[in-house]
């Protein structure tokens, strides 16, 4: 990489280079039943030269000809794309995280297989104590385990680098004809068993939602569990970021220091937390990051940036420049960097309101466990529209079943106003860039069936 960087300097008035790599093993049962083990490697360097006041890129799988890959990026710069912004200096304050243990290459799939196996026999032998779901239930089990490693360097002299380790496993027990479903994840960053308690809370519910039920039409109070908040959040982080503010999209544009939201939500986003999937002490610039609260008890705060958007409007840069999740496939080094927030955390609430007293405190209501068509309605205003899946259905306090093809609607700015209970503790979620979450319970939630 050093060479790299020296032959680059000698042609553009700045050089970035960006070295990722990654392993991942993955296994995942289906019906109970082993169905697939997966293995799979992705290396590569991405590189970013400023010159005469113009950005270009190219990018490799394998740094086998380094002059190409610089003579690539040099005729990206003919695009003409302006870039005011400096690559960032080096930092002496980084905040160092213990995030990869070496066990995570000690992980064989056999292990994973046999507890696997043995987690589907003892749900299979509760579910055969009630007749009527052990006909159909459905397991699913998604595990996987691997590292990550990332190194940034730049002619201003930085040199940074960070490894990471991980390992989930995340039961799905899905109710007959459709994808309504239960689930529980376990998170770490190497392999850590199952925890029994969690299963058999996750095989309880099940039987509480097992029966289906119809409801009327109406506006209920609704229970958004940690799974499904990404739904909202997805609406509202396109809305807090810069790119939006300067495009002139967004509906928190002039709205700084105005109470948005419930005074029960606090919203921010901080990669320093040792709990988080991926802490970070930069971003894929080389940018220091830091805690930004983004809303403070329902007062807007900040937007979030990049070093593009931070000088398009002026700004302080956040440390949030983020080569977005390659969800469709694609290599992390071919993807180019923009605003993202990959560290969310909705504090928890009040101490008493745990997410059993939530449901107890409901004389009729709705909770979302799951949620389809998460990209169906106007994102940029804030509209949602999706399928429950599964919605339960609360009387009393009581889970009464599952709602027979239920559906909510409405729009964020409008429904995050109206909190009743935010549960007090978050939970690790592996939606769209991931996040830490409470339940959070909102009024006069739209149903429909």
């Amino acid at each position: 990489m050093e060479k790299l960087l020296e032959m680059a300097k000698q042609r553009a008035d700045q050089v970035e280079i960006y070295s990722y790599s990654s392993s991942s093993n993955d296994l995942s049962f289906e019906n109970f039943k082993l169905d697939k083990i997966k293995n799979s490697i992705q290396t590569g360097v991405a590189l970013r030269l400023i010159k005469d006041g113009f950005i270009g890129m190219s990018y490799t799988k394998n740094l086998l000809d380094r002059t190409k890959l610089i003579e690539n990026a040099l005729t990206s710069i003919k695009g003409k794309i302006k870039a005011k912004f400096s690559f960032p200096f080096n930092s002496q304050n980084l905040h160092s995280f213990e995030i990869y243990d070496k066990s995570i290459e000690n992980i064989k799939f056999e292990t994973l297989a046999e507890e696997y196996k043995q987690i589907s026999n003892y749900i299979k032998e509760n579910l055969n104590s009630n007749a009527n779901a052990a006909v159909a239930a459905t397991l699913n089990i998604m595990g996987s385990y691997g590292s990550n490693s990332i190194r940034i360097l730049n002619s201003n002299g930085i040199d940074y680098k960070g490894n990471s380790s991980y390992y989930f496993n995340y039961p799905h027990l899905l109710f007959p004809n459709g994808y309504s479903h239960v689930r529980s994840l376990t998170f770490a960053r190497s392999y850590k068993p199952m925890n029994k308690e969690k299963i058999q809370k996750m095989i309880d519910l099940y039987y509480k939602a097992y029966p289906e039920v119809n409801v009327t039409p109406g506006n209920y109070p609704t229970i958004f569990t940690p799974d499904v908040l990404y739904v909202l959040m997805w609406r509202f982080t396109i809305g807090a970021n810069a790119k939006s503010l300067y495009e002139k999209i967004t509906p928190l544009e002039n709205k700084l220091g105005e109470e948005i939201f419930s005074k029960k939500l606090t919203i921010i986003d901080d990669p320093h937390m040792s709990d988080q999937i991926l802490p970070r002490s930069f971003d894929d610039e080389g940018v220091t990051t830091s805690k930004l609260t983004i809303v403070d008890k329902g007062i807007f705060k900040n937007f979030y940036n990049n070093l593009e958007y931070a000088e398009k409007l002026k700004a302080t840069p956040t440390g949030h420049g983020y080569k977005e999740s390659a969800m469709g496939g694609d290599e992390p080094v071919s993807i180019k960097v923009s605003p993202t927030l990959n560290h969310l955390t909705i504090l928890p609430g009040n101490e008493n309101d745990s997410f059993i007293e939530m449901i107890k405190k409901m004389k009729k209501g709705v909770i979302v466990l799951g949620a389809l068509g998460a990209h169906s309605g106007n994102l940029l205003n804030g509209d949602f529209s999706i399928g429950l899946a599964a919605g339960l259905y609360v009387e009393n306090g009581e889970i009464i079943g599952r709602i027979k093809n239920g559906m909510v609607a409405g729009n964020i700015y409008q429904l995050m106003k109206n909190v009743s209970m935010v549960e007090n503790k978050v939970h690790k979620t592996l939606g769209p860039n991931g996040g830490r979450y409470p339940s959070i319970c909102f009024d006069d939630v739209k149903l429909s069936q």
